[in-house]
């Protein structure tokens, strides 16, 4: 019997965006001849429970996988033995950035989970699934964390795939249907080269970049355009890396006359006023450059030198091409005072930046695979509470040697009065 895959969205991450990740597993699966479903919930209640469960019954899947992150890993659970009461042979996974740190012993406080994936589904899902139907050990495939019968094993990790456009194109494959969403996420590359400490993807990727082609990127966003989207989210942690393949990549769009309007983030030293200008012409209407705080101090804790006279340029000249500048901020962060993090805010007002969106600032996340997470001490990091679910990690739920919980609260409201309008004090 051909094997079957059903692949859940969950919320609170559903939205205007085609779910990228899932569909290039579905995408992947495809091509080993796997029939799969991406299933999009937009919440869980009684009702909607009963239809999931009506639905995973009618579909039958032999695998169901879970994209997991921090926001949505207690509902995955939740759903797992949902499952497990619709049919206890179907094989429960997890995926996704969580649950690539994710400690293998989190498999014991979730038993109604059967495997945890490490690193990209790409190549790992339909390895498994392919063993599992020719009922193979699945001990033989790498990258994953399982349930034996006397303990939880971890097999060894696969390597990353070096060319992506050997993962077939969820939007040229047909994995989605093109009138659930108004808007495409792009993933042209994975990876960064630098090492900030709150951020999990130098640690998921080696600090390596890999890209698709610029072929690659234009035929996806063809695709799109052909079926009446036009609105694309490059979700590349550094879109402009490699500015003559951004350049490529714009005038192609130039070329073919695309009316379309583009997000994207990178950083504030790799850009310049003509690849700016070249940009916006292309139809780019938001950046979002990466800030976290004006302090030197704070910077140099996670190796993020910001040069402030030259952050103030960009954006000066992102806004002179004629596109809206974001920023991301942190509060919360080692050696951050509350005047330190205002001292932010009040950097973004005198720019002009608007609070809202990205630039509304956010608080330190400890996330699985990052340098905070695992050391938090010698960040002058104080977990707050004793540790919950392996399943979790320690969140927000923390004070610094320089900033307590009330300190945090403070800096939450002043951003929060800036995007009335209203002057921090």
């Amino acid at each position: 019997m051909k094997p079957k895959v059903l692949l859940f969205n969950l919320p609170p991450l559903g939205g205007d965006l085609f779910p990228i990740s899932l569909g290039y597993i579905a995408a992947s699966l495809a091509s080993h001849n796997i029939d799969s479903v991406i299933g999009e919930i937009e919440a869980v209640t009684s009702r909607t429970g009963r239809d999931i469960a009506k639905f995973i019954l009618e579909f039958n899947p032999h695998v169901i996988g879970f994209a997991v992150y921090q926001v949505n890993s207690r509902l995955a659970v939740q759903l797992a033995k949902l499952v497990k009461k619709c049919d206890p042979s179907m094989v429960v996974v997890i995926g996704g950035p969580q649950a690539t740190f994710m400690p293998g012993q989190a498999l014991a406080q979730m038993p109604a989970v059967d495997v945890i994936i490490r690193g990209e589904g790409e190549t790992v899902l339909p390895e498994l699934v392919n063993c599992l139907a020719r009922q193979g050990d699945i001990a033989g495939v790498k990258g994953i964390v399982f349930r034996g019968e006397d303990g939880i094993y971890e097999t060894e990790p696969g390597p990353l795939v070096s060319n992506l456009d050997t993962f077939p194109s969820p939007y040229q494959k047909g994995v989605f249907r093109w009138s659930d969403h108004g808007g495409a996420a792009m993933l042209t590359s994975r990876g960064c080269t630098y090492n900030c400490g709150f951020c999990y993807t130098p640690a998921a990727f080696s600090r390596t970049i890999r890209a698709h082609s610029i072929r690659r990127v234009l035929d996806d966003m063809n695709v799109c355009v052909k079926n009446g989207v036009r609105r694309f989210f490059f979700a590349d942690p550094s879109f402009t890396f490699d500015k003559g393949r951004v350049r490529a990549i714009m005038r192609g769009i130039i070329k073919k006359r695309w009316k379309v309007e583009i997000w994207c983030e990178t950083r504030s030293d790799l850009v310049d006023a003509q690849l700016l200008s070249l940009m916006a012409k292309a139809g780019v209407k938001y950046i979002a450059y990466g800030l976290e705080s004006v302090d030197p101090a704070v910077n140099k804790v996670f190796h993020k030198m910001i040069n402030l006279r030259q952050f103030a340029e960009t954006i000066r000249m992102t806004r002179s091409a004629g596109i809206e500048p974001e920023v991301f901020t942190l509060y919360g962060l080692p050696k951050q005072t509350r005047e330190s993090a205002l001292s932010t805010l009040n950097f973004l007002l005198e720019l002009g930046v608007k609070i809202s969106y990205n630039s509304a600032g956010q608080q330190l996340f400890l996330f699985f695979g990052t340098d905070v997470f695992n050391h938090p001490r010698k960040y002058g990091i104080r977990l707050l509470k004793k540790r919950g679910p392996l399943y979790l990690s320690s969140g927000v739920d923390f004070e610094t040697d320089w900033m307590t919980k009330r300190d945090i609260a403070f800096v939450v409201r002043k951003y929060k009065a800036a995007a009335k309008g209203q002057i921090p004090r």
